[in-house]
């Protein structure tokens, strides 16, 4: 399994690298993708690893869904997102001073209308920002 990152710049719209690894990528994407697909990326990596070289590996047949993933740093404890009710909803974030859900719908309008949506209400909701940690280089 590899992944790689990219970020597009709010300023100049243009698409910059971030890192590409060998791994199933962070941050709840793989909760992402079997919301949509119905595939758990690390089951299906330790398949092909235990294949080996000289093994067979058949994926298994996916959903054709639309997932979608809103996570933030947040000002609570234990943020409460009780209020946010809507059936795409399938996995809720459980995580000391985070946020996040992740989403599962046939239409893929639907996923971006409710990111959106999700997102500007966390900001008001939820939203932390931590302050950039001071360099440990000397100067």
């Amino acid at each position: 399994m590899t992944h790689s990152e990219f970020i597009r710049s709010d300023r100049d719209g243009k698409l910059y690298f971030l890192e590409t690894a060998a791994r199933v990528g962070g941050a709840y994407l793989a909760n992402m993708v079997e919301a949509a697909c119905g595939l758990n990326l690390w089951r299906e990596w330790a398949k092909v690893e235990m294949a080996g070289a000289s093994g067979e590996y058949r994926l298994p047949e996916a959903r054709h869904e639309y997932g979608g993933l809103v996570i933030s740093l947040a000002r609570q404890e234990w943020p409460d997102t009780g209020a946010y009710t809507d059936p795409e909803i399938v996995y809720r974030l459980r995580m000391r001073h985070h946020v996040g859900l992740v989403l599962r719908s046939a239409d893929q309008r639907r996923i971006d209308q409710l990111i959106d949506d999700y997102s500007r209400r966390f900001q008001t909701d939820f939203f932390a920002c931590l302050p950039p940690a001071k360099s440990r280089d000397p100067e």
